[in-house]
């Protein structure tokens, strides 16, 4: 559980990371520096703890997991073209859901009935944290992203049991290896043929934010990913992603407060103690 609750604050820290970089990067040149910055790391990890290769099991859900990933990337950066992302976040907060209940269709991982009322009033109060209210009222609301977001939500649900079924045949840095790089070379062609090719974009897209932003937020995301694959070794996945999602929202309101003097309403309030009390329960549970 420990791995769980350092992985959740990690993400909390690379989201805020990622919200200063994407004002001069953009996302897609962004995924690409991120994933073959910490690429090496998992390289150097892997020798480090005797360069063990994975059993034959690994490679099938590993490349799904890689594939699924990939398109929860390409779609997320889809919808941010679309102009409408503050509208579609509440979308994400399904995501533990989706992982519950793949885990339990492909692994044969099941909740016990305390778990899953924690799970659902942690969705239901994120969700309406988000905004989520908005989409309830007025589903047009949500713009023409929301399939995007929806395929996101799905994507990264499932990615997390696809994760666990692979890291039972494969040490975590070998894992690490095989999704960051192939991460980035997914997210080179892509460029390639997004950027370059259309817009005659340079074949090296250039990091043009600072240094030492890039190296922190490679660092707290290697930490966010890697706690995150240690987690749900042990912890099924549906509860690290509520977790991961529960803590997540509030540090990114926390972040808005102490750092941009974000004003939190009442309610806000509210449904926040709710997700802290329901954390914790979920997490005793």
């Amino acid at each position: 559980m420990l791995f769980s609750l350092i992985s959740a604050v990690a993400w909390s820290l690379f989201d805020l990371a990622r919200k200063h970089l994407t004002a001069s990067v953009p996302p897609l040149v962004l995924s690409l520096w991120l994933a073959g910055c910490v690429a090496p790391v998992y390289f150097i990890a892997w020798l480090v703890y005797g360069a063990h290769w994975p059993q034959a099991g690994y490679w099938l859900p590993g490349s799904v997991s890689l594939v699924v990933a990939a398109i929860a990337s390409f779609s997320f950066i889809k919808s941010l073209a679309s102009g409408s992302i503050a509208r579609l976040i509440p979308v994400l907060s399904l995501t533990p859901v989706f992982a519950s209940l793949f885990s339990w269709f492909l692994l044969d991982e099941i909740i016990n009935a305390s778990q899953a009322f924690s799970i659902v009033i942690i969705v239901v109060s994120i969700f309406l944290l988000q905004g989520g209210w908005k989409l309830l009222r007025d589903p047009a609301h949500a713009g023409p992203g929301f399939g995007l977001m929806l395929l996101v939500s799905v994507c990264w649900g499932v990615g997390a049991v696809f994760d666990k079924w692979a890291l039972q045949s494969a040490p975590l840095s070998f894992h690490g290896i095989y999704q960051s790089g192939g991460t980035a070379v997914l997210t080179y062609i892509a460029y390639l043929v997004l950027e370059v090719r259309p817009h005659k974009a340079s074949l090296f897209p250039r990091f043009t934010a600072p240094l030492h932003l890039l190296l922190m937020a490679v660092a707290v995301f290697a930490v966010a990913v890697s706690c995150q694959w240690g987690a749900i070794t042990h912890i099924h996945p549906g509860i690290v992603e509520t977790i991961k999602r529960g803590i997540g929202i509030l540090g990114a309101a926390l972040w808005g407060v102490w750092l941009f003097n974000e004003q939190v309403s009442r309610g806000q309030l509210l449904l926040m103690a709710v997700i802290v009390c329901a954390t914790a329960w979920l997490t005793l549970s």
